[in-house]
C-alpha cells in the first residue's frame, strides 16, 4: 500500500451526488443547510457532501446574523469557486465534437 496522499480524492468528491450542484448554488450567495435542499434532498447525503467539501476546502462556514438570530451558512470559498469554473470549462469542452 502506497504512503502517497490519494491524488483523484478531489476529483472523486466532485463526481459524487449533488456535489457540484451545492457548489453552483453556493456560488450565488451563501446558503443554509435547510436552503440546499432542492440541490441534495437527502439529508445525509447533502451533510456528506458539505462536510468532503469542507475537508477539501472548498466551502466553509460562516454565522451570519439575521435579526436577533445568528444562522450557519455555507459559503464558496476562493479554491471552490476555481474548482466550479474549472468544472465548467470541463463539461464545456465535453460537449465538443471529436
Amino acid at each position: 500500500m502506497s504512503s502517497r496522499p490519494d491524488r483523484w480524492s478531489a476529483i472523486r468528491i466532485l463526481a459524487q451526488t449533488y456535489a457540484l450542484d451545492i457548489l453552483d448554488a453556493l456560488n450565488k450567495r451563501p446558503l443554509r443547510f435547510t436552503d440546499l435542499e432542492e440541490f441534495g434532498p437527502n439529508e445525509k447525503t447533502r451533510s456528506q457532501r458539505l462536510k468532503e467539501l469542507e475537508s477539501r476546502d472548498m466551502i466553509t462556514t460562516v454565522s451570519l446574523k439575521i435579526g436577533k438570530r445568528f444562522f450557519v451558512h455555507y459559503t464558496l470559498t476562493s479554491r471552490g469557486r476555481a474548482v466550479l469554473l474549472k468544472s465548467k470549462e470541463l463539461v464545456e469542452l465535453a460537449r465538443l465534437p471529436f
